[in-house]
């Protein structure tokens, strides 16, 4: 029984021993070259300074869309190029409540990620064509006949486009 508690007991011993000399072997391993940080922060970029859209405008835009959200208007809101379009509409159409309402609680967090002026050759006007995203907090009201009025709060990041002449 001793030799058993022996073995057992030197077994273990050397498996202990033997992990602190891999991980020697693993510290005196060759350092891979990484390239300077200097190179890496002549790549970097930053973002143009763009003028700032006014802020009430996004505002209201976005109210005229949530306002739109469970009628006929809101396919006059959304891009040609929206994605599945159709399908967002019909959904709507089909799953929503009638009485269903789209609230707007608050609009933060408003940025431009594109901005681009062009000159209008007839006129001579200058358009400045920025997008912008915010973050809108909502929330969708509806009776349920079993459960009353039900409240679903909700956010989403909507993308404007806004053009403004100058």
């Amino acid at each position: 029984m001793k030799t058993t508690h022996l073995i057992t007991a030197g077994l273990l011993l050397s498996i202990a021993l033997a992990q602190p000399a891999s991980a020697r072997n693993f510290r005196e391993m060759i350092r891979i070259p990484v390239a300077p940080e200097k190179k890496a922060m002549e790549i970097s970029t930053t973002a143009p300074p763009f003028s700032p859209v006014d802020p009430a405008t996004i505002e209201k835009s976005i109210r005229k869309i949530v306002a739109s959200w469970n009628g006929p208007n809101l396919a006059t809101y959304l891009d040609k190029n929206f994605q599945d379009k159709s399908l967002l509409l019909t959904t709507i159409q089909r799953s929503v409540p009638l009485d269903a309402k789209l609230r707007l609680i608050a609009v933060h967090g408003i940025s431009t990620l594109e901005q681009r002026v062009s000159t209008q050759p007839s006129s001579q006007v200058r358009q400045r064509r920025s997008v912008v995203i915010a973050t809108v907090d909502l929330q969708l009201e509806f009776n349920d006949p079993f459960k009353g009025l039900v409240k679903l709060p909700h956010s989403s990041q909507f993308y404007l486009q806004v053009m403004e002449s100058e």
